[in-house]
């Protein structure tokens, strides 16, 4: 579930441990009331990932690598990092497979109830949370591609397997074939490509390591400018490309082509799934204490006409008050309507 922008302070890769949870976003075929606004973040840690808005927007740089992502896993390695994340993912979204989306499929930022299990599983008896925050693309005529400046962490420690952070997430409006997702879960740190028209599972991933900072953020900067554009209207293909600021231009991690079994508007937002524990805290507060999220130079392309998001194509439809995320150390702002927001925690 954006845009470009970096530069900031050097990031250094530590060794971590990561999790995360089902939970990708849908969208609305409609924009719904403008959630609840939160509070203004405080001041950064060490800890926190910094982004400066300042630079020059890439969106709308045009040059194609030829390449693949470097240092993209193989699908057998797709699927043994997180392929543990289909059934509940599917569930959340509505998915039945063979039989496609069942009715309007949830949108994110809606409360999980009781988790679905994989065959032969048991549902975690802990409450669980799915909330969001963010910008919410609009349906609009011609809406073909989405873009942002996305932060990353390697300090997110994500202990227990019920929580899952899609920090940020990107889906363009306009029935995209592919997101790309910030994953966050229990061992595993990446950006990866979930694929909305075929097989509905995550299809492409690179872990985020020290290869990755180095090519895919500016060298001096903790966020990386990934893109979702529809290529070809024939076949309704779309591909989600990550630019490599060592060779500037855009390398592709992945491409699919077909009809979304999403919804047709999209995103660029902070979500988790997570459980409440007794104490009312969610674990996904503890794994993402005093670290930075941010999303800048959000962009939207309609008709292959690149624009920043703004109260024209996007709103604040998907968001759910502070309280929803059970972590009262937390803050969120939207630092300019929609271009750029900014959580802590």
């Amino acid at each position: 579930m954006k845009s470009l922008g970096v530069t900031s302070a050097i990031l250094t890769c530590a060794a971590f441990a990561l999790s995360l949870s089902p939970g990708t976003a849908n969208a609305r075929d409609t924009a719904p009331a403008t959630g609840a606004r939160a509070a203004t973040a405080t001041a950064t840690s060490a800890n926190n990932l910094a982004v400066n808005t300042t630079s020059a927007n890439l969106c709308t740089s045009g040059t194609l690598s030829g390449r693949s992502v470097a240092g993209a896993r193989s699908p057998e390695q797709v699927a043994r990092h997180l392929g543990s994340l289909t059934e509940e993912h599917r569930a959340a979204r509505g998915y039945v497979p063979g039989k496609g989306a069942k009715g309007a499929l949830a949108a994110p930022g809606d409360r999980a109830t009781a988790r679905t299990a994989p065959a032969g599983g048991t549902v975690a008896a802990a409450p669980t949370i799915h909330p969001a925050q963010g910008t919410a693309f609009k349906r609009l005529q011609g809406s073909d591609g989405a873009c942002a400046t996305q932060s990353v962490s390697t300090q997110v420690r994500v202990r227990d397997t019920d929580t899952t952070i899609y920090t940020p997430t990107l889906y363009p409006a306009g029935g995209s074939c592919v997101e790309l997702v910030t994953v966050y879960n229990r061992g595993e740190a990446s950006v990866s490509a979930w694929d909305w028209c075929r097989s509905i599972i995550f299809k492409a991933s690179v872990p985020i390591d020290s290869s990755f900072l180095s090519t895919y953020t500016d060298g001096s900067s903790s966020a990386y400018t990934g893109r979702v554009t529809r290529t070809s209207a024939s076949g309704n293909t779309w591909a989600a490309d990550l630019y490599n600021h060592r060779t500037r231009s855009w390398d592709r991690l992945y491409s699919q082509s077909g009809t979304t079994q999403a919804r047709y508007d999209g995103w660029d937002i902070y979500e988790i799934y997570s459980s409440v524990g007794s104490s009312g805290r969610a674990g996904s507060c503890d794994a993402m204490a005093g670290i930075t999220f941010d999303s800048s130079n959000i962009s939207v392309r309609a008709n292959g006409v690149w624009s920043a998001a703004s109260p024209a194509n996007s709103d604040t439809g998907y968001d759910a008050p502070n309280s929803a995320f059970s972590c009262p150390t937390r803050t969120y702002r939207m630092v300019n309507a929609y271009d750029h927001w900014t959580a802590v925690g």
